[in-house]
C-alpha cells in the first residue's frame, strides 16, 4: 500500500516500524522517504510552516510593516489556506488510495482513526497542564502551582463548554480541533465507500461549502444554534476533494498552475468585494470561507502530484517524516518561548517569520528526541507492533482460505 502523505502519515503500514503520530519516527528512513512522492513531501513541509507563521503572528507582522496594504494584508491571509486545506486534501487522496489498495473501507478507517485518537488524547493531556510561558510561571510560583492552576482553568472550560472547544478549536484544544475533524471526515467517506455513493462526492462538497457559507452570513449561529461548525464542515469539504481527486487521473501542470492563480486572483475577489461592497471586517474577511482559498490549496495539491519529482534532491523529503509531531508540539514550543518573544517585542520587521522558522526547528529537534525515550518506545511502538502483528495474522489466515 503507498504510504499516506498527509498528516495521517505516520500510521501502521509495512511494518510495526512505520512512524506513529508524532512520538516514532521510522527506523528505515531511507525506506519510507523513497516509498512517498518527494513533491508532496516538500509540500508538506511548506505546509507546516505556513500554520506556524499562522500561529506566530504573521499577519499581525505583516500588516505593521506594509501599513495594513488591503492587498497585501489579504494575501498574508491566505497563509492559512496553504497550511491544513493541504493536509485535509492529502489525506482524504491517500486515505482513498489505502481504501483502493485494501479492499475493505472498515478496515482501513480502523487503522487510520485508532491511532489518531490516541493522539488526541495524550496531546489534550499535554495542553490542559501546560501554561502558556510556563518557564517564566514556574520561576515566579513555584514548580507545581502554574500546572495546578492550569489543569483547574482547563478542565473547568471542558466541563463548561466541551464540544464547542473542539469545533471551535478554542483553549485549550486550539490546533488539536484538526484531529476529531480529520477523523470525522473518514468517517463520512468511509460511511460513502461503504455503501458505494461516491458518485455523491462532488454534490457532497457543493452543499457543504453552501453550509459553510450560510452558517458565515447567519454570523455563525447556523439554524438558531450556538454551535459553530465552519472548521469542521471545511475539513470534511478538504479531505472530500482529495477522496474525489484520488479517483481521477493526474492533472497535467498547466491545470495545477491554473488552479493556483485561479485561486489566489479569486480569493482577491472575494476579499476586495467584502470590504469595499460589503464594508466587512477584517475579523470577518479573516474568518471567511475563501473559495479562491479552497481552489489554491487544490491547485497546489494538484501540482505536487502533476511534478512528482520535484523537491526529491532538497532536504524537505527528509524533514516531511517529521510534520506531524510538529503540527502537535509546535504550540508547546511557542509557550516554551513566549517570554523571549515578549522580550523581543517589535524590534525585527517581520519578527514572526523569525520566530516560525525557529519554532519549527526546535519542534523537529523535540520529536527526534522525544521518540528516543524508552517510556515511549516500550508504550507507543509496542501498540504499533501488535496492530501490525493483528494485521499480518488477518492476511495470513486470509491467504490460508484462500488456498
Amino acid at each position: 500500500m503507498e504510504g499516506s502523505s498527509s498528516i495521517v502519515d505516520w500510521l501502521p503500514k509495512r511494518d510495526w516500524r512505520a512512524t506513529f503520530g508524532s512520538l516514532v519516527i521510522s527506523d528505515q528512513r531511507g525506506e519510507q522517504v523513497s516509498t512517498r512522492l518527494p513533491s508532496v513531501e516538500s509540500f508538506r513541509v511548506l505546509a507546516i510552516l505556513a500554520v506556524i507563521l499562522w500561529h506566530t503572528g504573521f499577519v499581525s507582522s505583516l500588516s505593521q510593516l506594509v501599513n495594513d496594504n488591503f492587498l497585501i494584508v489579504l494575501t498574508g491571509y491566505l497563509v492559512w489556506w496553504v497550511g491544513v486545506p493541504y493536509f485535509l486534501i492529502t489525506a482524504g487522496y491517500f486515505f482513498r488510495r489505502s481504501v483502493m489498495a485494501e479492499g475493505n473501507p472498515v478496515v482501513a478507517f480502523r487503522r487510520y482513526v485508532s491511532p489518531l485518537a490516541w493522539l488526541l488524547f495524550v496531546w489534550m493531556c499535554i495542553y490542559i497542564l501546560i501554561p502558556d510561558s510556563w518557564p517564566a510561571q514556574i520561576l515566579h510560583r513555584g514548580l507545581w502551582q502554574p500546572f495546578i492552576s492550569e489543569a483547574l482553568k482547563n478542565i473547568h472550560l471542558l466541563e463548561s463548554q466541551h464540544i464547542h472547544l473542539f469545533l471551535d478549536g478554542q483553549r485549550p484544544v486550539w490546533h488539536l480541533w484538526f484531529l476529531p475533524a480529520l477523523m470525522f471526515s473518514l468517517s463520512a467517506l468511509t460511511l460513502m465507500a461503504v455503501y458505494r455513493l461516491e458518485r455523491c462526492v462532488i454534490p457532497l462538497i457543493i452543499g457543504l461549502y453552501v453550509l459553510a457559507l450560510t452558517e458565515e452570513i447567519a454570523g455563525g449561529s447556523f439554524l438558531n444554534s450556538s454551535v459553530y461548525l465552519g472548521l469542521w464542515m471545511n475539513a470534511c469539504l478538504l479531505t472530500a476533494i482529495g477522496w474525489w481527486l484520488a479517483g481521477r487521473e493526474r492533472f497535467p501542470v498547466a491545470m495545477a498552475c491554473s488552479l493556483i492563480v485561479g485561486g489566489y486572483v479569486l480569493a482577491l475577489m472575494e476579499g476586495t468585494v467584502m470590504d469595499a461592497v460589503l464594508h466587512s471586517s477584517r475579523q470577518a474577511i479573516r474568518g471567511h470561507n475563501f473559495l479562491g482559498g479552497i481552489v489554491l490549496s487544490t491547485g497546489i495539491f494538484v501540482f505536487a502530484l502533476a511534478k512528482p519529482r520535484l523537491g526529491q534532491s532538497t532536504p524537505f523529503p527528509f524533514l516531511a517524516q517529521f510534520t506531524l509531531g510538529v503540527y502537535l508540539s509546535h504550540i508547546f514550543v511557542i509557550y516554551t518561548l513566549r517570554p523571549i518573544i515578549w522580550k523581543l517585542g517589535k524590534v525585527i520587521p517581520l519578527q514572526a517569520v523569525l520566530v516560525a522558522i525557529v519554532v519549527y526547528a526546535l519542534s523537529v529537534l523535540f520529536t527526534a528526541a522525544v521518540v528516543r525515550l524508552p517510556i515511549v518506545q516500550y508504550l507507543v511502538v509496542k501498540l504499533v507492533r501488535k496492530g501490525g502483528n493483528e494485521r499480518l495474522q488477518r492476511q495470513t489466515q486470509t491467504t490460508k482460505e484462500t488456498a
